[in-house]
């Protein structure tokens, strides 16, 4: 393990800080849904019948956005959503089936209903699953070909299937609370609830020293307006919502920032941000596994976060998937300002990292050096119970509390 100094500050009102969040109905956040909340059903089905985790990974899963014709008062639909589970899945255990395309089929029925709030979409979605499981020298033929169950028990071995480098920082900052905040509050009740608001919303925020402009689109049902009056009205009642609940939230964080806020900026062209269901997947834009929020549910290209994309991996020894997760909270429980790094060498146990660097602002004393060793430690040693949280934690839940893994 190597402790370094040499750590910039981030201050509240210094510098400059940049933040983005995908809501909840974004198209790239669909899909990292879709595939980690195939991978709980799955690995759950495999639990229940063989007692293992069959072997797979799914973290390659598309949405292909529908082709509509939109309008003020409605939409038509002339095809629909293409949801791509592209992977390697073990089909079978010896001559056992598993129902691979079923589990997809209802995974994808009850989550993007849930997702959207707009249960209509399930009706407009075709499932296709993409299965490039085969055997290769790099792994036993049992590996994706199980002949009975007890093959199925070297998928609980903890070895790292990949080589990979993984990274996380804390603490959060306001910003990053912020951002977090605006999203779920416009893709909640408080929107949504009497507003024809969808929750495929994007939140862009850029502070310069005190100054925070933030930027939101929000897509509204073409539906239930009529014309683009009623469009601005809706738009307008939310942005005024919205400026009163990032004034509360900022004057929580004890934040000392000006605020200003910019709602769907398209439309000063006269445009209309007017989405099928919700979200921009109803009108042709595409979602991709990986191009949505990090771990810590948001996307800031300046700090030190890992470019891994975690949903649809294997949850018991992808090491891409497992070191995000630790290196998160190893370095939420570091206790100070800190960038994690964990390095895993395909075939190495896991919970014994090929390398382990923690940056601090200051040079750390021995004790200090001690208290960041014990907490690797701790958290390598708990992966299993890391692997059970993953499986059992609601992947809505999940995105909508990133600190729900802190607590875990």
């Amino acid at each position: 393990m190597q402790v370094s100094a040499g750590l910039p500050e981030v201050a509240p009102t210094d510098g400059i800080e940049v933040i983005e969040r995908k809501g909840l109905g974004h198209p790239d956040s669909l899909a990292d849904l879709l595939a980690e909340a195939f991978s709980q059903t799955y690995s759950l089905y495999g639990l229940e019948v063989f007692g293992h985790v069959p072997n797979h990974w799914v973290d390659k899963t598309a949405l292909v956005g529908a082709r509509s014709e939109v309008g003020f008062g409605g939409y038509s639909v002339e095809s629909g959503i293409q949801a791509r589970l592209i992977g390697k899945i073990t089909r079978a255990v010896g001559d056992q089936p598993i129902p691979v395309d079923e589990l997809f089929r209802d995974t994808l029925h009850e989550l993007l209903p849930a997702a959207t709030g707009a249960p209509a979409i399930a009706s407009h979605v075709e499932p296709v699953v993409e299965n490039t499981a085969g055997i290769a020298a790099d792994h036993p033929a049992a590996f994706y070909r199980p002949s009975q169950g007890e093959d199925l028990a070297d998928t609980d071995d903890l070895r790292a299937n990949d080589t990979v480098v993984c990274s996380a920082y804390a603490p959060a900052t306001a910003l990053q609370r912020l951002a977090i905040g605006l999203e779920n509050f416009a893709a909640g009740p408080q929107l949504g609830g009497d507003l024809p608001i969808g929750r495929d919303v994007k939140v862009m925020l850029v502070r310069t020293g005190a100054c925070v402009d933030i930027t939101m689109c929000l897509p509204v049902h073409p539906e239930r307006v009529s014309s683009h009056h009623e469009y601005s009205e809706v738009v307008s009642e939310a942005r005024r919502r919205m400026d009163a609940y990032a004034a509360a939230h900022a004057a929580k964080l004890d934040a000392d920032w000006r605020l200003d806020i910019a709602v769907n900026t398209k439309d000063q062209q006269g445009g209309a941000y007017l989405a099928p269901w919700g979200t921009s997947l109803g009108k042709g834009d595409c979602g991709l596994v990986g191009r949505g929020n990090r771990a810590n549910g948001v996307i800031a290209a300046d700090r030190g976060s890992s470019g891994e994309a975690i949903a649809g991996k294997n949850p018991l020894h992808h090491a891409g998937k497992l070191y995000t997760l630790a290196a998160e909270r190893i370095s939420h429980r570091i206790g100070r300002p800190n960038h994690t790094v964990l390095v895993a060498r395909n075939g190495d146990r896991l919970d014994t990292p090929s390398f382990v660097g923690v940056r601090l602002g200051e040079r750390a004393s021995s004790a200090e050096q001690r208290h960041i060793a014990d907490v690797v430690e701790g958290e390598m040693a708990a992966l299993p119970r890391l692997s059970k949280w993953v499986l059992t934690t609601p992947v809505i839940d999940r995105f909508r509390d990133p600190n729900l893994l802190l607590e875990a």
